[in-house]
């Protein structure tokens, strides 16, 4: 008899073998796919991330474009004022115009582009200016008239007058990205 019983504790022991093996399987799938979620995850937020850094690229690029277009249209403002044409500017100057709204004297809020100008040859890489006057303000007299207590035009001599522009500056990427400047310019003109 006592051959019997431990012939019926193996026959247990092999059943409850059995019956954790299916628990073990269980248990290794639950742990698969927590780790196939948690594999998905990370790469959804490197997607994100690289997304992310590629917009910042973008408009990091487009913001220098804009600031390229405020640069150039300083200089603009400078020679066709001063010289009323546009002489080495008649590439990227798209208003005829030009010299003539710059030395008006009402604000004029056209909002046609002035200057504009592609990078690299490529359309869909531009900046786009528009540029317009928007008043003139009379300088104070010299330095002797301010020490003595004068001020103003008249009291021994003026020296001229500021003009002042407002430079809006759209710089244009790729995917359609655009980033908009504005500035505020004060022009001196040079007096003979």
């Amino acid at each position: 008899m006592v051959a019997d019983g431990s012939h019926h504790e193996k026959r247990v022991r092999i059943e409850m073998h059995k019956n954790d093996s299916g628990y073990i399987l269980i248990t290794v799938l639950l742990l698969l796919l927590v780790l196939t979620l948690v594999g998905i995850s990370a790469i959804n937020s490197s997607t994100v991330e690289n997304m992310l850094s590629g917009n910042i690229r973008l408009r990091e690029r487009n913001v220098s474009k804009a600031d390229a277009g405020i640069d150039i249209s300083t200089a603009v403002i400078k020679h066709t004022v001063r010289e009323m044409n546009l002489e080495g500017f008649t590439e990227i100057i798209d208003d005829a115009n030009l010299p003539q709204e710059l030395r008006s004297v009402a604000f004029d809020p056209d909002g046609t582009t002035d200057v504009s100008f592609a990078f690299n040859n490529e359309l869909e890489q531009s900046v786009d200016v528009d540029i317009d006057m928007m008043y003139r303000k009379w300088m104070g007299g010299s330095s002797v008239e301010f020490a003595s207590g004068y001020e103003g035009i008249g009291k021994g001599g003026s020296s001229g007058f500021y003009l002042y522009y407002r430079i809006n500056s759209v710089g244009s990427g790729l995917t359609s990205s655009r980033t908009q400047l504005g500035a505020i310019y004060r022009y001196v003109p040079v007096i003979n």
